[in-house]
This record gives C-alpha cells, sequence and structure tokens, in this order.
C-alpha cells in the first residue's frame, strides 16, 4: 500500500513538472498567427525517423489524430497503454490517420525511444507503434512553433483534425487505462468524437 502511494505522489510529480516545462517554454516562442487560420490544423512539415518528409496537406479528406510526447514523460507513458488499444480499434478504417509527435531537441533520443521504449516505475512502455506515424520537431523541440500554435501547456496532447483540415476539438477527454477491466469514460468520449464525426460527413467513412 505505501509502494502504491509513493508511485501516485511521484507520477503527480511528474505531471505537475511537465505542464511547467511547456508553460515556460511557450511562452518564449512568438508565431505570427495572423497569418493562419485558427480553426484549422496547424501546416506542419515534419520528418519521420527515415528522413522522409510529411505534411499536414498530405492527409486532406482523412481525419486524423495528432498525439504530441516526450521521452521520460511519466504522463505519456501512463497513458500510452489506452491510446493504443483507440488506435488499434480504428485499425481497419482508413478514413482515420494517427500521427504523433515527439517534442524532444534530440532525434536519436526520440529513435532510441521508438525503438527501446522508455522505463518508469521499473516497466518498459512504447509511446507508439506501426498504427501511427511517427514524426520529430528535432532539432526545435519544445520550441517549433506548432507548440505555441496549439496553445500547449503539456503532453501527452492531443489534436483531432477533419476531413478539410478544420480542427474538430483541441483539448479532446484523456484516454485513461480501464479500471477492472472497464474502458475509460475519457477514452469512450473520444471516440465518439471521431465517430459523431464521420456519421455527419458519411463519404467513404467507416464506423466500427
Amino acid at each position: 500500500m505505501r509502494t502504491n502511494k509513493w508511485r501516485l505522489f511521484m507520477l503527480g510529480i511528474l505531471i505537475f513538472s511537465t505542464g511547467i516545462t511547456f508553460q515556460n517554454v511557450s511562452a518564449t516562442i512568438k508565431l505570427n498567427t495572423t497569418q493562419l487560420d485558427s480553426a484549422m490544423a496547424y501546416p506542419f512539415e515534419l520528418k519521420d525517423r527515415n528522413g522522409k518528409l510529411i505534411r499536414m496537406a498530405d492527409f486532406k479528406g482523412k481525419v486524423v489524430v495528432i498525439d504530441f510526447w516526450v521521452n521520460r514523460c511519466g504522463p505519456c507513458m501512463v497513458m500510452s497503454e489506452p491510446f493504443a488499444k483507440i488506435r488499434k480499434y480504428y485499425e481497419s478504417n482508413k478514413d482515420v490517420i494517427f500521427i504523433d509527435i515527439n517534442l524532444d531537441n534530440d532525434a536519436d533520443v526520440w529513435k532510441n525511444c521508438l525503438d527501446n521504449g522508455d522505463v518508469l516505475m521499473h516497466k518498459t512502455y512504447y509511446y507508439t507503434d506501426s498504427l501511427s506515424i511517427s514524426l520529430s520537431t528535432a532539432p526545435k523541440g519544445f520550441y517549433h512553433p506548432i507548440t505555441s500554435y496549439y496553445n500547449m501547456e503539456g503532453v501527452p496532447r492531443w489534436i483531432i483534425v477533419g476531413k478539410e483540415g478544420e480542427i474538430i476539438a483541441r483539448n479532446p477527454p484523456k484516454p485513461l487505462p480501464e479500471k477492472n477491466g472497464i474502458e475509460s469514460a475519457g477514452s469512450l468520449r473520444f471516440k465518439a468524437l471521431i465517430n459523431e464525426y464521420l456519421l455527419s460527413n458519411p463519404k467513404k467513412a467507416k464506423v466500427q
């Protein structure tokens, strides 16, 4: 019991410190947003681990779930498993794309985490998997304009984008871990946002 309380206490510190880090960094970023439509997704151009350039514009006609994370992020690791189940839920649905964006400023750290996972309380977590397109903001890391555009104050953070690049949700519910084998309300509401959008845009949409 004492060990569990200590783990919860340490996790709380990790969650708190992560938010503070982003608040400090975000305050130093200056982005001319007057040239961008705030109702639309940020038009990023980022590289995957093989150096291929991936653009937000490549996914027009798809629902895109953008997932931000960093190495050594306790909250990211805790929510990695329930979010992996959400990706699995949409695996056969070609209208939904998942993109995870790592905000570390060292690409080698990001790639090592993809290959070897990260450790929290003696357990290894893999934040993402093959069902997501993995990108990085390195070497800019936190200082990439995308964090300022979305007013990010912590990770993990998700953005849900519609088929025309419009932002469906800037702060969707958090997909928390299951309890006693029951899916969390956050995970159910997260999927509901996507499914309701697909039902309202039925062309080529397949909702499970």
